[in-house]
């Protein structure tokens, strides 16, 4: 992984390495933003388009990286594999799912590990939302976040 990308989170600036945090002091119109290399929330996270449809806000520490996914409903996520380890859990709606050979239904509460290079993908016909983990990052995922960031700082 690119060390650029160790611990990154786009803060308001949209900068590589920008953190930003807010401190509570009693009354939310007197929060003032601090730097944090630890503390995200994930609305301030950059949204990164993973197909036409779905989306995420990603967190990438040294060796992992968190993506919150939303899927539409309707949204089919194509079948792929990739050399990362993958866990999705999902915390809202529900998708028809494939991993490896097998076929099932997840809904809120269920995981699916994925090993690394399996096949997998799905169908929502409700929408869905969820976190999928990733050990390693996917590269591929670093550079979507990559463009996101750089987009969100043009804007």
């Amino acid at each position: 992984m690119a060390p650029e990308f160790a611990g990154i989170v786009a803060g308001p600036k949209a900068e590589v390495n920008s953190f930003h945090f807010i401190e509570f002091n009693g009354k939310d119109e007197k929060m003032a933003p601090k730097k944090s290399k630890y503390f995200h929330r994930i609305k301030n996270l950059p949204v990164v388009m993973l197909t036409e449809q779905s989306k995420s806000h990603m967190v990438v520490g040294t060796n992992v990286l968190l993506s919150f996914i939303e899927n539409p409903p309707g949204c089919v996520f194509p079948l792929h594999k990739h050399p990362s380890e993958q866990i999705l859990i999902i915390l809202e709606g529900e998708e028809d799912h494939i991993c490896g050979k097998e076929k099932f239904l997840m809904k809120a509460g269920d995981i699916c590990i994925h090993p690394p290079n399996a096949m997998h993908g799905g169908e929502s016909k409700t929408g869905f939302k969820g976190i999928d983990i990733f050990c390693p990052p996917r590269e591929d995922w670093l550079a979507k976040l990559k463009q996101a960031i750089k987009k969100k700082g043009k804007a």
